[in-house]
């Protein structure tokens, strides 16, 4: 099936009635998929509009094809003209991972892969998602292309400015920004890194999990990550092997590993007894890991990390205009304020203003460094009033919020360098309780510091190696 190319921007297939594995297979053959290359647009969809059924089979063999279409032309690919039930299909079928985009109209994916608008006249666009990140990217997103975004923080409030129809250009629901996303197999909580494992672990657990992503973790200060293997039915030696060196790699930083929910009656007790005189802890729960106290004692600390390196590289320093033109140009939409630039060093870290809040994310691939934004807290309550959806003075509901506003500036500074032909994959964000913290961690390093002001309030931007 050949694509239909819409305004030079969209690479459209449209397949008709059944999309399952036996009907996915042929639909996109090796000669669509070079003719589709050549027609070098930035998205590659296939339209839901004439599938009268899909399931994950066809969904998945299909993804096969667009994610090397992805990886050779740089392109967002995903699907486009569905319902809310095949919306939610999507979710199921992956269980919310999904690792592409979904756009409920060919309109609202015109409106996210067209190139910039003039700015004659303020053309506003509506926009809802149930989840505050994907609210946020989408507004970026569609600033960024010179519209001026009006995200609601509920459905109702959504139905309700939907009757408002002649207010906005276009309304944004029932989309999924995937091609933004950094997140893989693992979330944090406060400042533990958790990792989830299923099935059974043997030697293949090496390949499965991202070495370079945990070194990251812990060159951002991660001091505490939890394995769950609640959904782990056992392990054999090569696995007992994979997490005894990586809990002795992990002391160098000062780091715990616990493993939780683990089956201890299937599994044998030489490999246990391994594992604990290798460092690991093991818990039932979550609650008895959160709530013991040497897991308490290490929550809020700094982290105690080994400095391989203490410079940054010609190629990093290279990519900071872009950087940080994705840090500030995310601030000053999610502000509405202007930043003035005041002064930019290559320096240790120095804290400027008082009451700060900080958070960092890793980079590694092409390039690698660390990003830290520091702000003081009444700037972080303005920066995070679009993801919070109300004023907080909840200093913890304020770090969780700074650092999901850092995973989207990391978002949106992953998709800018991949435009550039740099490709980095991201850490989870670290949040610090204190500046001090944030000190420990950046010790001995010398990095690049720019700083701003908000009107009065003070911004850093700190790029370290």
């Amino acid at each position: 099936m050949r694509p239909i190319v819409k305004k030079q921007r969209i690479a459209l297939f449209t397949p008709q009635g059944f999309l399952d594995g036996s009907s996915a297979s042929g639909l996109i053959t090796m000669q669509d998929m070079e003719v589709t290359k050549s027609t070098k647009v930035p998205m590659v969809l296939v339209s839901m509009k004439k599938v009268v059924f899909f399931n994950k089979n066809g969904i998945t063999i299909l993804l096969d094809t667009l994610m090397k279409l992805q990886k050779e032309m740089k392109a967002t690919i995903g699907f486009c003209d569905y319902d809310r039930k095949q919306y939610e299909a999507f979710f199921n079928f992956f269980e919310g991972e999904i690792p592409f985009s979904l756009f409920k109209t060919l309109d609202v994916a015109m409106l996210f892969a067209g190139g910039m608008r003039s700015k004659e006249g303020e053309e506003n666009v509506l926009i809802y998602n149930e989840d505050s990140t994907q609210r946020s990217m989408q507004a970026i997103e569609v600033f960024d292309r010179g519209y001026n975004p009006v995200v609601v923080q509920t459905r109702e409030e959504f139905i309700r400015r939907c009757e408002e129809a002649d207010t906005f250009v276009e309304t944004v629901e029932n989309t999924y920004l995937g091609f933004m996303g950094s997140r893989i197999a693992a979330k944090t909580r406060g400042n533990c890194v958790i990792y989830y494992l299923k099935g059974f672990l043997d030697g293949s657990v090496t390949e499965q999990f991202d070495v370079m992503y945990h070194q990251n973790c812990l060159k951002v200060g991660f001091q505490l990550f939890m394995f769950d293997a609640t959904r782990v039915s056992s392990l054999n030696i090569h696995a007992a092997n994979f997490f005894s060196r990586l809990s002795t790699a992990g002391a160098e930083y000062g780091a715990l590993i616990a493993i939780v929910g683990l089956d201890m009656e299937k599994t044998p007790k030489a490999f246990i007894e391994e594992l604990e005189d290798a460092g690991i802890m093991f818990f039932e729960s979550e609650t008895d890991f959160f709530t013991d106290e040497i897991v308490q004692s290490m929550g809020g600390g700094g982290s105690a990390v080994k400095k391989e390196k203490n410079r940054l590289t010609k190629p990093v320093v290279a990519k900071l205009p872009t950087l940080v033109d994705a840090t500030m140009g995310t601030l000053q939409m999610m502000t509405n304020m202007v930043a003035l630039k005041e002064e930019m060093k290559i320096q240790p870290f120095v804290p400027k203003g008082e009451g700060l809040m900080a958070s960092s994310v890793a980079f590694y691939g092409d390039i690698e460094g660390m990003v830290t934004l520091v702000m003081p807290k009444k700037l972080v309550q303005k920066s995070c009033l679009l993801l919070i959806g109300e004023e907080s003075d909840d200093e913890e509901v304020l770090a969780d919020a700074l650092s999901e506003l850092v995973n989207i500036v990391a978002g949106k500074s992953k998709t800018m360098l991949q435009e550039e032909g740099v490709n980095i994959n991201i850490t989870l964000p670290r949040s610090y309780t204190s500046v001090e913290d944030l000190s420990t961690t950046l010790e001995g390093l010398q990095g690049v510091q720019v700083n701003f002001s908000f009107d009065d309030y003070p911004f850093t931007f700190y790029l370290s190696p």
